[in-house]
């Protein structure tokens, strides 16, 4: 496998580090998507990679081959900014053939190459428009055409998406994906959209704070989150959390909440047998709390609390709401409480439920379903089983 990113790259920019001590590479016809908070790094590694941004330290790598020192022009790379701009003397189809021409490729092959993408990308309309008569959201896909009618060793995506409105944005992410597979050409998409990443990914990398937070599959980042940044920045809603100890009685492990102890209705753990009697945040995911004022499976345990805040999204009601118990101030935490340090959870009402903000609210909580931080770190201690 020939391999496309960063090894032990850092960056430092204004006195700031931007990067640091950062490594991530994609396989050979990867689609690596690098998700993350706005200002945690994600463009400067496109810049990194594109030979934009220069390094303080450690080594770029294309297809296999160390780029560090080697300039734009000969790196391979073809790139979307999200600011891109169109030479605005030229139509559609001469500026998505503008990167062809300056490769010398022979004008037959480019009206080949630039009405083959058009197609596929649903631009075939446009191609006689000159970029004033564009609307936004078509000067973004424009800018996106310019550089998939090119075959590059890598395609440098950054925010492809972002002149789009919400519901041009599905269909234009599916034409871009279909593009750069039939391609077979190794992608850095990066993105500040968690549903994003996880919909167009061979594997995600979710970045914080310049460094790597975790790299995995879009099931294993949701489902098996390596710290509480993570599971509350992936997935939506963000889980509820709840600073809880772990006990046991009679060779059952639960977890105390305040005053109440929810049970695990089996044994400890192995991951947590050094834990018992100490300290755990739990987080929950909105569709394993339960509206207790329906019919709910009866082994679960109930919490009271009150709602502050109900958001109706068409197929569901989702009802936060803050629960009795000590505050979480583990690392990472804000990323689903936000300011607030309170306990909290969040439930999956029926769209019909008339929860408003202020209401007193029972749930059922599938405690099994919880997965187990650390709240000195924020790291993940234990997951629950895969269904």
């Amino acid at each position: 496998m020939t391999r496309t990113g960063l090894d032990r790259v850092t960056v430092v920019r204004h006195g700031i580090t931007v990067l640091r001590d950062l490594t991530l590479a994609a396989e050979d016809g990867e689609l690596l998507a690098v998700l993350g908070p706005s200002g945690c790094g994600k463009s400067t590694l496109l810049r990194v990679v594109a030979g934009l941004t220069p390094v303080q330290a450690g080594e770029v790598h294309i297809g296999g081959r160390r780029v560090t020192q080697v300039p734009t022009q000969q790196r391979g790379v073809a790139m979307v900014f999200e600011s891109s701009s169109l030479v605005p003397f030229l139509d559609v189809a001469h500026n998505l053939g503008w990167g062809l021409r300056a490769q010398r490729v022979p004008e037959s092959e480019i009206g080949d190459r630039v009405s083959g993408r058009a197609r596929q990308l649903r631009l075939s309309g446009l191609l006689s428009r000159m970029p004033k008569a564009l609307s936004a959201g078509e000067r973004g896909l424009v800018g996106v055409g310019r550089a998939l009618v090119r075959t590059p060793e890598v395609f440098l995506l950054d925010e492809p998406l972002a002149h789009l409105d919400a519901g041009q944005r599905a269909s234009v992410r599916r034409r871009i994906v279909e593009v750069v597979r039939s391609l077979g050409v190794t992608t850095l998409y990066v993105t500040h959209d968690p549903a994003e990443a996880l919909a167009v990914a061979d594997r995600v990398a979710l970045m914080n704070d310049g460094t790597i937070a975790q790299v995995g599959t879009p099931r294993e980042v949701y489902r098996e989150p390596a710290d509480l940044f993570v599971a509350g920045f992936v997935g939506f809603p963000p889980p509820g959390l709840l600073a809880a100890r772990l006990v046991v009685d009679a060779g059952t492990a639960g977890f105390q909440v305040g005053a109440r102890t929810l049970p695990l209705w089996a044994p400890v753990p192995a991951e947590l047998s050094d834990r018992v009697g100490g300290e755990v945040v739990l987080g929950l995911r909105a569709q394993d709390v339960q509206d207790a004022s329906t019919e709910y499976d009866p082994a679960l345990t109930t919490l009271a609390g009150t709602a502050t805040r109900a958001e109706y999204t068409g197929q569901h009601r989702i009802v936060t709401l803050a629960v009795d118990g000590p505050a979480v101030t583990a690392p990472g935490a804000e990323f689903s409480l936000g300011d607030s340090a309170a306990p909290q959870l969040r439930s999956l009402f029926s769209p019909r439920a008339g929860v408003r903000t202020g209401d007193s609210v029972r749930v059922a909580v599938d405690v099994a379903r919880a997965h187990v931080f650390d709240p000195a770190t924020g790291r993940a201690l234990w997951h629950p089983p895969a269904d």
